[in-house]
């Protein structure tokens, strides 16, 4: 019986090879060498894995890494048609264009001077929707004031936009703030 479900696993998952022409696994071994496939079964320290449309019987102890390849078509650049989003922090209205992401905490704004101005600030947020990086005075920006250039750099710093696991490493954005 074992070897009958066995031998429908394979030609079920041999179908799916033939058809689709992607693996679902990487299965790193210990000397170093990469298999693309999809795994089938684990069962007692073994691994039971499609590869071109072949079974392959894996002992775990000469495996070092299985991964799940993921598929993510965006590479988190700014996509020009990207709509703006818009957010209230106090008395300021901020907008930021930011691809599959929402700013879920504004940042904190504040203008010491009467100096007015908008400053479009490029930042880099990560998977848990944290800025890492920021670069003030981008395209769109009507001021170059180096004082609302600093306060612009370091609220953006303090924005966090939602978790997205799946999402590529860095997805770059603007926000902008007019003071």
């Amino acid at each position: 019986m074992k070897t009958l479900v066995r031998t429908i696993l394979v030609f079920h998952f041999s179908f799916a090879l033939f058809h689709c022409s992607f693996a679902q696994h990487t299965v790193v071994m210990k000397s170093g060498d990469k298999k693309k496939g999809i795994v089938l079964e684990l069962k007692h320290d073994t691994l039971y894995f499609a590869e071109s449309q072949e079974m392959t019987i894996i002992n775990m102890v000469d495996i070092s890494s299985i991964f799940f390849d993921e598929y993510v078509a965006y590479d988190g650049r700014l996509m020009e048609k990207e709509p703006e989003k818009r957010i209230q922090s106090g008395k300021y209205l901020i907008t930021y264009r930011m691809k599959d992401r929402t700013m879920i905490k504004p940042p904190v704004i504040s203008n010491g001077t009467l100096e007015k101005g908008k400053v479009v600030v490029e930042v880099i947020i990560n998977r848990s929707g944290r800025v890492i990086k920021t670069k003030p005075g981008a395209i769109g920006s009507t001021t170059t004031s180096e004082y609302l250039y600093t306060k612009a750099k370091f609220a953006a710093q303090g924005a966090i936009f939602n978790k997205h696991d799946t999402a590529p490493i860095e997805t770059n954005g603007t926000v902008t703030i007019t003071y």
